[in-house]
């Protein structure tokens, strides 16, 4: 600054004592002129103290005090390019944050979306699976019932024409081939079940709202998890009133299925899990309660945050809760998980109803 002295210092002194529009006008041009030069409030405070002392105080002492009024009043103006500025670095750093801010909005949602897209398009592959398998046994299904009520028309002829004594051999044989076709018949009705819920389950052209029985959305889901749960897990469910509600009823299937598979994964060895559907107070309730290892209280905030997970790696991808959380915020519904009295998980999801609760 050594040598900023004497470009700045005369320049000032020739002016400072000089209380008019003049002066005040030179002390805003001068300033201009050193911001354009590339210094700062740095330098402007170098040649603050500068002129306080080749010139406050060089002054008789009885003139200090106006010459230091003179000199503060002058460099009030000085430093007004710099305040101004200042002003617009802090506008332009204000924009920045708030473009940044949504900027961090956007990559969320972002990741929102991508997380949704990726889950869906699961689903809709499992969905396609599980109406393909669905077809391909009911083709075959239908063969073999056909066949058997073919084969029960047939010995019931021929035990009509026949008739056989009692306990012979003929009539012991027929009497077998009678209960043989029966036991059939009741695996095939099974199977026939078990088709129609894997055809809930898929609702490929289900796309839109529509009414629905929950107790079938529940079913189903069930059926494409029992090779998870059956033998270690009593699954119990409890259908109120009404049964029915208007949905997106492949969405309500994931949502539940999501619900439902980390019951069982929070179960290490056996327990329980029960599920409750129907109205209450405040819309239409689906309760899910397990007796697994709960939640820990200290990532309890962060369960609906998409890719978190508290599974090991390679076990979970932390998209299930957000992607429920996603469907039923598009039912304009909540979603609450909370620990279950007595341990284990409570999750509720309440859903309104648009109009009047559908009867049935």
């Amino acid at each position: 600054m050594t040598d900023l002295g004497p470009k700045y210092l005369s320049s000032i002194q020739a002016h400072v004592l000089d209380a008019g529009e003049e002066s005040l006008s030179h002390a805003y041009d001068l300033g201009r002129r050193l911001l354009s030069d590339g210094l700062g409030l740095f330098d402007v405070l170098t040649l603050y103290d500068e002129m306080m002392r080749a010139w406050v105080l060089q002054a008789p002492p009885d003139r200090r005090d106006v010459a230091a009024a003179a000199v503060s009043d002058y460099f009030r103006e000085f430093i007004s390019p710099f305040e101004m500025t200042f002003r617009g670095y802090q506008q332009n750093n204000r924009e920045l944050m708030r473009v940044n801010e949504e900027l961090a909005t956007a990559n969320t949602e972002l990741r929102n979306k991508q997380s949704q897209l990726v889950q869906t398009a699961k689903m809709a592959s499992l969905g396609e699976l599980v109406a393909g398998v669905a077809h391909e046994i009911n083709n075959p299904l239908s063969f073999v019932s056909s066949h058997v009520n073919t084969a029960q028309n047939c010995l019931n002829k021929i035990g009509a024409e026949v008739r056989p004594a009692p306990d012979t051999p003929v009539s012991e044989q027929l009497a077998r081939a009678k209960s043989r076709l029966a036991e059939a018949e009741t695996g095939l009705e099974r199977i026939r079940e078990l088709v129609v819920k894997l055809r809930v389950f898929s609702r490929l052209d289900e796309g839109e709202r529509k009414i629905v029985k929950v107790s079938e959305c529940v079913e189903s889901v069930l059926t494409i998890l029992r090779h998870k749960f059956e033998g270690r897990i009593e699954v119990t469910t409890h259908f109120g009133h009404p049964d029915l509600l208007d949905c997106y009823p492949s969405l309500l299937n994931q949502a539940i299925m999501n619900l439902v598979a980390n019951s069982i994964d929070a179960i290490e060895d056996r327990g329980s899990i029960s599920i409750s559907t129907g109205a209450d107070a405040d819309g239409f309730a689906i309760l899910i309660a397990d007796t697994g290892h709960g939640i820990p209280p200290d990532v309890r905030d962060r369960i609906f945050e998409p890719f978190f997970t508290t599974k090991p790696v390679g076990q979970g991808t932390g998209l299930g809760l957000s992607i429920t959380y996603s469907i039923v915020e598009r039912h304009n519904g909540i979603i609450d998980i909370a620990p279950r009295t007595g341990g284990g998980t409570l999750a509720t999801i309440r859903l309104p109803f648009d109009d009047e609760p559908p009867s049935g």
